[in-house]
């Protein structure tokens, strides 16, 4: 799955991150777009997005729904967390154009949903008075 927002991000936050073009093979990882992602997440992060690709792999894309295999989907009108950077654009699953590597339907930019992975550089903490 090609993550179109990498691209964009890996050029400002990490020059030393894989380039998706490179056919060179480091020995990290049998995907090189894995690679890309990794250079972004924490550890606990890497993890989820390797277990939520396998889910997506076995059992389909998730649905927008609040069931129990649901994304919980919230669109933008409905997401308390824009300000802090907690949305579809800043997650590494949305590929733009309102799609996401794995939750189906239109996907707004500034939506959420439960399966978020967002680089911490484009988390922004908030002070409370």
């Amino acid at each position: 799955m090609q993550n179109y927002w990498l691209s964009e991000f890996e050029e400002k936050s990490n020059p030393d991150m894989v380039d998706p073009e490179d056919d060179t093979d480091n020995g990290d990882s049998e995907d090189p777009e894995a690679n890309d992602v990794k250079g972004n997440l924490t550890d606990r992060q890497q993890e989820m997005y390797e277990d939520y690709e396998e889910i997506v792999d076995k059992f389909g894309m998730f649905k927008q729904d609040s069931k129990a295999d649901g994304a919980h989907y919230a669109p933008a009108n409905a997401n308390p967390f824009k300000e802090e950077g907690l949305m579809c654009s800043n997650c590494v699953f949305y590929i733009g154009g309102g799609a996401c590597e794995i939750v189906k339907g239109k996907i707004e930019p500034e939506a959420i949903c439960k399966l978020w992975i967002i680089p911490q550089e484009l988390i922004k903490v908030s002070k409370k008075k």
